[in-house]
């Protein structure tokens, strides 16, 4: 059985405005102490989770182990 690790980290950076007013946003790698870690037995549950922390300004990362 495979389980699934979401890390999620709170962003910094803001977006306003219509896409078409979006300037570049760069890529910036947290630091591994700002990153945490939550673990689920199946995809659906973790993509739940990560979708549901997303619209809190984090970003996520779903990584299967």
């Amino acid at each position: 059985m495979s389980s699934w690790c979401i890390e999620y980290w709170k962003s910094n950076q803001k977006t306003e405005g219509s896409h078409a007013q979006f300037k570049h946003i760069s890529y910036v790698k947290p630091d591994p102490k700002d990153v945490s870690r939550r673990y689920f037995s199946d995809y659906k549950s973790a993509s739940k989770f990560a979708k549901s922390i997303f619209e809190y300004g984090y970003h996520t990362n779903v990584i299967k182990e």
